[in-house]
Formats: structure tokens, C-alpha cells, sequence
């Protein structure tokens, strides 16, 4: 059973998969902002223990108001018992409460192996994103233009390796996409998604396959994800994978005065 010092250290390890445009150290939190995209990439990352500057509260407030972004807190287990008591009590909102899941690589690789035979699609991985690959992220997504610039960013600062997956059916359309990276024995999976319209028909499981190869293949014991609690498409198919929550986090707005 994993400790809350595990806990701790595989949180820091996954937020520095997602780095932000920007950051500043508080004592063993993290503040972090990109332009508002992204609340991973715009909010402090309150893990560990208090800061010991008796006005951190202030500065951190001031960090965000001079960016014109509201001062947003990643909570999570590993955050101090009595921070988020004390943020509801300043007005903080709860908002994308979160599972953080892991799965050993081996059972991944071994219950997704089948699906990675589907004659009718073809899968290309890149090391780097091609233009097309985030176009087509954009555009599965759904995000505004605006947000491309940021995207692509942060797709350029995603440590290596790395890995971007496209599945292509058969009528060269792109059907699903997603990124893996891998280091230190971990490996964590991000920005999955399926063509709406293709959804339900097992594209999610063979793009899990050829994510699970590439991560065994680059010596991740276990694989880490993070997904929305109220998922519940996501949730069964991860779990069909072998993920199971870990920990648990959600994040507290504060409203700019």
C-alpha cells in the first residue's frame, strides 16, 4: 500500500508531465500559470506542507491577480488537513474533483495486447507532434483557437520521452489520439480522446494498447492517469485496463475581488 509520501512524490512527478508557461516556488508548493488555459497549468500546487511565509495566502493571491487569473488551489491528500477547510471558509469553490489511478504496466500491456491486431485501423506514433496531430487534437477537443498557441507550447515542453499516438481507420480519418511520457519507472497518460461519432466502438482500447506497448517498451513499471470522477465512460474503461484511484484532488477557485 502505497504511503502519503508516495502519494506526494508521484504528484510532483506528474505535474512536471504538464508544465506550465510559468512557475514560482513557495516553499513545497508550486504556482502555476499559462493565460488561464488549463487548470493544471494555472492553479498552485498545494502538496506538502504549508509554506512558512506567514503571508503566503496574500502573496499567492497577488501572484494571480497581477496575471488577471483567479487564484486556483490543486487539493489533493497530499495537500496540508486543514487547507481546504480554511479556503471554503474564504469563499473557495470546489470544481474537476479527480481521480488520480495507476495500473502496473504489465497487466496493462497484457489486457490491452489483443486490441492493438485491429486490421481496420492503423496507428502512427511520433515522438514530436506533427502540425496535423495537433490540429486534430484541437479539433477532437473542441478547443478555441485561441488556446492552440498554449497547446502547443506546452506539447513542445512535455519533457522526453515522449510519445503522440494517432489511430487512423481504415478510410484515413483520424479517430483517436493520445500522449504518453516515461521516466524513473513511471509513465503517465494524457490528453485521450475518441472522435465523438466514433466513440463505443473499441477505438479507446486499441488506442490504450499502443500507448501500454510504448510504455513497457520504455521501462514504465507502472502507469498513471488522471480523469474527471464523474467520467463514468472513462472510469469502466480505465478500470477494464487495470487502473485503480490512487488519491483523490479537486481544486478550490477563489473569486477575484
Amino acid at each position: 500500500m502505497r504511503t502519503k509520501m508516495d502519494w506526494l512524490a508521484l504528484e510532483k512527478w506528474a505535474a512536471n508531465q504538464w508544465p506550465p508557461e510559468e512557475s514560482e516556488a513557495l516553499g513545497h508548493w508550486r504556482l502555476r500559470a499559462s493565460g488561464g488555459f488549463t487548470k493544471r497549468a494555472n492553479s498552485v500546487l498545494a502538496v506538502g506542507e504549508l509554506p512558512g511565509n506567514l503571508d503566503w495566502y496574500e502573496r499567492i493571491c497577488r501572484f494571480y491577480s497581477d496575471r488577471g487569473l483567479p487564484a486556483v488551489f490543486h487539493i489533493s491528500d497530499s495537500s496540508p488537513p486543514e487547507l481546504d477547510l480554511m479556503l471554503e471558509d474564504k469563499g473557495g469553490i470546489v470544481t474537476a474533483p479527480c481521480f488520480g489511478m495507476m495500473a502496473p504496466a504489465a497487466e496493462m500491456n497484457a489486457r490491452l495486447r489483443p486490441y492493438q491486431d485491429r486490421t481496420d485501423v492503423a496507428a502512427e506514433l511520433l515522438a514530436a507532434p506533427d502540425p496535423a496531430w495537433i490540429e486534430d487534437y484541437m479539433l477532437l477537443e473542441g478547443h478555441a483557437a485561441e488556446a492552440r498557441s498554449f497547446y502547443e507550447g506546452l506539447l513542445e515542453r512535455m519533457p522526453a520521452p515522449k510519445v503522440f499516438v494517432r489511430l487512423m481507420s481504415d478510410d484515413g480519418e483520424t479517430v483517436a489520439l493520445g500522449t504518453a511520457h516515461a521516466s524513473d519507472g513511471w509513465a503517465i497518460l494524457s490528453n485521450i480522446i475518441v472522435r465523438e461519432d466514433r466513440r463505443g466502438q473499441g477505438f479507446a482500447k486499441a488506442l490504450l494498447a499502443h500507448l501500454a506497448a510504448w510504455c513497457a517498451d520504455n521501462g514504465a513499471r507502472s502507469v498513471f492517469l488522471q480523469v474527471l470522477q464523474d467520467n463514468a465512460a472513462a472510469l469502466h474503461l480505465y478500470e477494464s485496463a487495470g487502473f485503480k484511484p490512487e488519491f483523490r484532488y479537486h481544486y478550490r477557485v477563489l473569486q477575484q475581488d
